[in-house]
């Protein structure tokens, strides 16, 4: 794989990864209702999905998204009706401005990860994406392994560092609300975009 194949590659991953869509609005809103870590963990589990879609396009595995259609909609529904649920959660939480956690929210690495892995598992588009795109700047049977590394690596620092970007810029804007009515606002506002992300996913079904 050539320098100039990698870069340009790397150009058009990171314009994908600017376009918001289903996995930013979640990252932002999850930094914006609890901060910064567990939007952090959502980021983790969107960036193995997209490693996973990877490696699925690269094992020449993107039929998969045909032939396995109907588990690919299961699982977007599944995924739609969580970020929903976090809405509902979000809209119904009452706002304590103490330093413990807000009721209805969820500030474990695992389950914000989880919600970031089932995400993109609905996000069939993905593995189309790596897919065609994939074969427009390498090929994929004359890869070795360090290449695949190296390819598994940019899409880490790229989308993880963009998606990271979201995070920290949402989080850093919770610092402005500092009473009940301000983080009501807050939580309406984070989980007005859940039900957004939701949508995002239950269209692409």
């Amino acid at each position: 794989m050539s320098p100039a194949a990698f870069l340009t590659l790397s150009a058009t991953v990171a314009i994908a990864a600017l376009t918001p869509g289903p996995a930013v609005t979640a990252i932002v809103a999850r930094a914006i209702s609890d901060g910064w870590r567990p939007a952090m963990a959502v980021n983790a589990g969107v960036v193995t999905g997209d490693l996973l879609f990877f490696a699925l396009a690269a094992a020449g595995m993107a039929a998969a998204a045909r032939t396995l259609g109907d588990l690919f909609a299961v699982i977007g529904i599944a995924g739609a009706a969580y970020l929903a649920w976090q809405g509902v959660k979000l809209w119904r939480a009452k706002p304590r401005v103490a330093a413990t956690a807000p009721v209805g929210h969820e500030g474990h690495f695992w389950p914000n990860y989880g919600a970031g892995l089932l995400l993109m598992m609905s996000h069939v588009q993905a593995m189309i994406f790596y897919a065609a795109l994939m074969p427009g700047f390498v090929d994929l049977t004359a890869l070795q392994g360090a290449d695949l590394a190296l390819l598994g690596a940019m899409l880490v620092v790229v989308i993880g560092g963009i998606n990271s970007g979201y995070a920290f810029l949402a989080s850093r804007a919770r610092r402005f609300f500092a009473d009940e009515r301000a983080l009501t606002l807050m939580n309406r506002v984070a989980g007005t975009l859940m039900f957004i992300a939701a949508a995002l996913v239950a269209s692409r079904v």
